[in-house]
């Protein structure tokens, strides 16, 4: 009883400090698309507890530990909690990832062709929910590649 307190009041912790950052953030930062990677995503998929419509999104970084999707309407905002993975050099072509179970697509991770460092994302306690549901079964990876940058 006690840990489940602990895990809830630091749960609560982390996502006032995801806001707060957010409302901190100029917006400025949310127009810059060259930092960012952009695809088209050709189904709906979660990021947390969110689930976001299928459609083009921008994936950018804001600090070290959080990514921003902005997506096709207002409602296709989210925040993701991501842990670098730095490789030797980047990808010729960039991808967004995904984890899918059964009909549900969970973003996994996100590199970039102009970044050695490639963005995965932390598991969500829907998708642990959806692994303990489906007794452990592996998820099946899904790709999507990034859009060229036309600049």
């Amino acid at each position: 009883m006690k840990h489940s307190i602990t895990s809830f009041i630091a749960s609560g912790l982390v996502s006032c400090a995801l806001a707060i950052g957010v409302a901190a953030t100029p917006s400025s930062a949310f127009a810059q698309t060259s930092s960012g990677v952009k695809a088209d995503i050709p189904f709906a998929f979660q990021v947390g507890s969110m689930v976001l419509p299928a459609g083009t999104y921008t994936f950018t970084q804001q600090n070290q530990d959080i990514m921003l999707l902005r997506g096709p309407g207002s409602h296709s905002t989210a925040l993701a909690m991501v842990l670098p993975e730095t490789g030797n050099k980047a990808p010729k072509v960039g991808r967004i990832t995904f984890n899918k179970y059964g009909d549900h697509y969970f973003l996994h991770k996100v590199s970039s062709s102009s970044s050695s460092t490639a963005w995965e994302c932390t598991t969500s306690k829907q998708e642990k929910a959806i692994i303990r549901e489906l007794k452990n079964q592996q998820a099946t990876q899904v790709a999507v590649n990034e859009e060229p940058n036309l600049n």
